[in-house]
């Protein structure tokens, strides 16, 4: 069996949109191959992203037909919410859920594949010229989807995509599935970035924008991310030196 949402301005691409898990497994552009899988697919001259999630175990795949939404619709669901409060993400396209009687067995979500210059990952290592301008930016842009009572919960060092236009700079999110609508205080928000494994000097940027933003006391807010950051990062770091003993 079959679930699926098409974009309706895409509804002539039906067809081919729903050719795409058929061509997955053989065709197009591997971006990420970890627990999730995306690719780049060329459908009708557009150039898709689709991302195919990990079979969910048992629990979760009856879950996820019969009791709550899954991943992939999610997805959908949650950037067409996004684009409507005003929030930048990849045009949503479709998403496709195959399910039999015992839950979901395998999704999909496509959207449109942007072209981006970094993630926030990238601030980190290359260190643009303007790196204060950029993540002044990103604090903005981060207070704002905060207004839209949008908390994002992988708020993280990929899910961010920036791109430079002119003297401007652009972000979108990316890996939507896992979004919380509700009020945001000013500490809850600031909480919002201690994923992002952001270096000293960018969390003085960042929590000064962002207190500025909230009329909070900088020096605080500095101190508080710096202590979350620190601890997400050595929770991390442990997690992956386990994973290797």
């Amino acid at each position: 069996m079959i679930d699926y949402r098409i974009n309706p301005k895409y509804k002539s691409l039906e067809k081919a949109i729903l050719d795409i898990p058929s061509r997955f497994d053989l065709e197009g552009e591997v971006i990420e191959n970890n627990r999730n899988v995306i690719k780049v697919l060329d459908v009708e001259g557009e150039r898709f992203n689709v991302k195919s999630f990990k079979k969910p175990n048992i629990i979760n795949q009856f879950a996820y037909a019969y009791v709550r939404k899954g991943k992939a619709q999610r997805s959908f669901e949650y950037a067409n919410t996004l684009l409507e409060r005003g929030v930048n993400t990849p045009e949503p396209i479709a998403c496709i859920v195959y399910r039999n009687v015992f839950g979901v067995t395998r999704s999909f979500y496509i959207s449109r594949q942007e072209e981006y210059d970094y993630t926030f990952r990238d601030l980190r290592v290359k260190r643009p010229a303007d790196l204060e301008f950029i993540l002044r930016e990103f604090a903005r842009f981060t207070y704002h989807f905060h207004t839209q009572s949008i908390y994002f919960i992988d708020h993280s060092p990929g899910n961010t995509l920036i791109r430079r236009e002119g003297e401007q700079v652009h972000f979108m999110l990316v890996d939507l599935n896992r979004i919380k609508f509700m009020t945001i205080s000013p500490l809850v928000g600031l909480k919002n970035f201690y994923r992002l494994n952001a270096t000293d000097d960018m969390i003085d940027i960042i929590a000064d924008e962002y207190a500025r933003l909230t009329h909070s006391d900088a020096m605080e807010m500095t101190r508080l991310l710096k202590e979350w950051t620190h601890a997400h990062d050595e929770q991390v770091f442990k997690r992956k030196a386990k994973k290797k003993s």
